[in-house]
């Protein structure tokens, strides 16, 4: 039979409450006391009761907060948390949703404060990349309220894990693609959201894994600067139309982010199907454009089920105790051409 909390208590010399903030990673536990309970429940390889604890969260009411952006993947994402919200019928669970426009820290920031003052019980967001949204989400995690990131990620903090695309790996994917459909040559520009100032993760790295490949493996295809979209439509239309009457020679277009229908749009206009565009997701509008010849590839990273695995690992964290295997849960990567509708 297993060692009780009591008796870790015992061990330690503290009260078994004390122990309980350690287990829960709550505050008010002085740092050597917290190693000293650790090092003593690594060493009886403790595991708390799940089901004692189940039946116990079904009389509590759960409050999680999802903090989304405003981006094409939003209302995916939360058609993925509703739909395993079902598997919960069980448990008191309440899930409310603030949208906030993609660039915008500073209401990121201040809906973190608000979150941790409410003391709600666990909150799955789309960071932006900011240090002040670093703080804010270490503030949240040492007062004992999980983060999990989902879709985009953040450097640094103190997130339970990231659920979403291996950016960089998908980079290159579609930089190999790109140097086979253009067979080593041409122009080719690049959408993404915005600039390092704010640049969320993966969106980042997909451009980064990009130009790896491409700048390793094609030399004779010239990558052009970065196009800052902000996922605005309108600025996507202005920048594409710029490219197609003053880039003669421009052969592919890389989008890392959102707004493919606006580029979409633009490309029939001008009537540019012998353009190779390749971009994420499997959108409806999207796979209209691929099924058109517009798109040429499309490499879909499940945002449903990212959707999903984040309420999933949330509640298995406030129900069981159960931490995820990994600091990241990387979803698939699927390559869809016209020929896979």
């Amino acid at each position: 039979m297993g060692v009780t909390m009591k008796e870790i208590a015992e061990m330690a010399g503290v009260h078994r409450s004390t122990v309980d903030k350690v287990l829960h990673n709550r505050p008010g536990v002085s740092d050597p006391v917290r190693q000293r309970i650790q090092k003593i429940l690594d060493e009886c390889n403790y595991q708390a009761n799940p089901v004692g604890k189940a039946l116990k969260m079904q009389e509590k009411k759960l409050k999680i907060e999802v903090l989304l952006l405003e981006v094409d993947a939003r209302s995916v994402l939360k058609r993925g948390i509703e739909e395993e919200l079902k598997k919960y019928d069980t448990f008191q669970v309440e899930i409310k949703y603030i949208t906030l426009g993609y660039s915008d820290a500073e209401s990121q920031v201040a809906a973190l404060s608000k979150l941790k003052k409410d003391k709600v019980d666990g909150i799955i967001m789309s960071p932006i990349n900011s240090p002040e949204i670093v703080q804010k989400i270490d503030e949240c995690a040492e007062a004992g309220i999980p983060v999990i990131t989902v879709n985009t990620d953040i450097k640094g903090s103190q997130r339970l894990c990231f659920i979403g695309q291996d950016g960089f790996k998908a980079g290159r994917i579609a930089g190999r693609l790109m140097g086979e459909f253009l067979q080593g040559k041409g122009k080719v520009a690049v959408f993404t959201s915005d600039s390092d100032e704010y640049q969320s993760f993966p969106f980042g790295t997909r451009e980064g894994g990009f130009r790896e490949l491409v700048g390793g493996q094609y030399p004779n295809i010239e990558i052009l600067p970065n196009i800052y979209t902000h996922e605005q439509p309108q600025i996507i239309r202005r920048e594409m139309r710029k490219l197609c009457e003053n880039e003669t020679e421009l052969a592919g277009i890389f989008i890392t982010c959102g707004g493919v229908n606006a580029v979409g749009d633009v490309l029939e206009e001008y009537e540019r199907k012998d353009m190779k565009l390749i971009c994420y997701e499997n959108y409806p509008e999207i796979l209209r454009l691929l099924e058109k010849n517009i798109v040429t590839a499309t490499l879909d990273s499940e945002i449903e089920e990212q959707g999903k695995k984040a309420l999933e690992v949330l509640m298995e964290y406030l129900i069981y105790d159960r931490k995820p295997e990994k600091r990241h849960l990387y979803s698939e990567i699927k390559i869809l051409l016209k020929e896979s509708l």
